[in-house]
């Protein structure tokens, strides 16, 4: 008995030091794990000038810095280069913000309606159907970019910063049209609105009324298609990005019906930004052509 009880002993002492040993490796219990809220950062010369050029002006965050839980878990990601974050956001700043200040004379259509929160990827999100998810919004306040890692001001290798800037604009046009519907005649111009409109290449869908494929998903993917199309560009092919003019001229002949029916979209965006935003869009057009043109080298 004696000796069983000094086995007993030596048993809950050991079991008391496994226990020390552990608490002390983990921490106070009051702490919060990493990446749940553990995790601090310091302050450094990328966050100050978020906070000025983007958190001050238009009340937006953004968030550079890995956080897997903002992501999809089922996908392979990378974080972006922290060397490619100001300069990124600064070509968001000149060529999709700034044409906007410019047409309507404030920030304030940018303040209320643009996403609340930004972040950044480095590279694409490559999804199960074959496709590539380039930006994606939630709830009207948070837009996810990627592709960051890919930057570039160089004329030759500007595809995927056109891009970038094609995935705010039609963004922001999904926000907007959340808040004000367009017109529902909208809807009725073209059929064929499928699911797998990624089995259709951009250069088909212009024959069919759509100004890209991606326009095929919902009446209101189209919409948003058309707005960031005649303000950025669109793609054209693997590689290629053009400017609104040449993605129309495949459409066919201009007496063609998918022509006129792509033509017929832009009148209700057009008159749609004019009556519900005030903002001339054909003048804004301009400006954000300008601002690429004037930005990329």
């Amino acid at each position: 008995m004696n000796q069983l009880f000094k086995i007993s002993m030596a048993v809950i002492t050991v079991l008391t030091l496994v226990s020390s040993c552990r608490k002390d490796e983990n921490g106070s219990l009051d702490t919060p794990p990493y990446g749940l809220g553990g995790d601090t950062w310091g302050k450094t010369n990328v966050d100050k000038w978020i906070y000025d050029s983007l958190t001050v002006p238009f009340n937006i965050a953004v968030k550079y810095r890995w956080d897997a839980w903002e992501l999809a878990l089922d996908k392979t990601l990378v974080p972006p280069d922290t060397a490619k974050v100001i300069p990124s956001l600064q070509g968001l700043l000149a060529v999709a913000f700034t044409p906007y200040i410019q047409q309507t004379g404030s920030r304030d259509l940018l303040r209320q309606y643009a996403p609340k929160n930004f972040v950044l990827v480095g590279s694409p999100q490559y999804d199960y159907n074959g496709t590539i998810t380039l930006g994606q919004a939630e709830g009207g306040t948070k837009i996810t970019l990627y592709l960051i890692n890919y930057f570039s001001r160089l004329k030759k290798d500007s595809a995927s910063f056109k891009q970038m800037i094609h995935t705010i604009h039609h963004e922001l046009g999904h926000i907007l049209h959340q808040n004000v519907m367009f017109s529902t005649n909208y809807k009725t111009i073209t059929g064929g609105y499928t699911a797998t409109w990624f089995n259709v290449s951009d250069a088909s869908a212009r024959t069919q009324g759509f100004i890209t494929a991606y326009a095929m998903a919902a009446p209101e993917e189209d919409f948003v298609e058309m707005i960031s199309s005649m303000l950025v560009g669109g793609p054209n092919g693997p590689t290629g990005y053009d400017n609104y003019d040449k993605l129309l001229s495949q459409a066919g002949a201009t007496t063609s019906t998918p022509y006129l029916n792509i033509k017929a979209k832009e009148a209700i965006v057009v008159d749609y930004f004019a009556k519900t935003w005030h903002v001339d869009f054909y003048d804004l057009q301009a400006k954000c052509r300008a601002a690429l043109a004037g930005y990329l080298q």
